[in-house]
């Protein structure tokens, strides 16, 4: 019989003859479990609809008998992260729409912005650095020219 290494605990073994070369652990019995995980991981990741027909099964199953209300109500330390996790998230977003708002109100002012930067190594990695600062000054052109400013309109103010 040909021997094999499980790859779970790396112990040789003999197969069993009825598995054909097909056994992949020693047949331990945490070896099999940690192998039923990886092929259970495996499996969902290949049907996503089944995930997702599970899911839908247990929400109803816990609305049905207000499990998560009750979960709260002796949990209240869940709530309390929950409220946490929600106000950084909801942070977070904010100040990415006040950073999308403020470039969008002054895109050359930001390229201005990001070209200072580029200039104090912050985008000069390699060669790569000058090619940045090229593209930054192809966006600031293009931009006061969609808006027909050009750069001698400032002149004249």
């Amino acid at each position: 019989m040909a021997q094999a290494r499980c790859r779970y605990c790396g112990r040789w073994f003999k197969s069993q003859p009825g598995k054909g070369g097909r056994q992949k652990t020693c047949g331990a019995e945490a070896c099999r479990r940690k192998h039923k995980r990886v092929l259970d991981r495996q499996w969902r990741a290949e049907d996503p609809l089944w995930v997702r027909a599970r899911q839908a099964k247990v929400r109803e199953w816990a609305e049905g008998r207000e499990y998560w209300k009750e979960y709260r109500r002796r949990n209240p330390e869940y709530e309390e992260r929950n409220r946490a996790q929600t106000r950084e998230r909801m942070r977070r977003r904010r100040e990415e729409e006040r950073r999308a708002r403020a470039i969008l109100g002054d895109p050359v002012g930001y390229l201005r912005e990001l070209r200072a930067r580029c200039g104090e190594d912050v985008c000069k990695t390699g060669t790569g650095g000058a090619v940045v600062v090229e593209v930054v000054e192809y966006l600031m052109a293009r931009e006061l020219f969609a808006k027909q400013e050009g750069p001698d309109s400032r002149a004249g103010v």
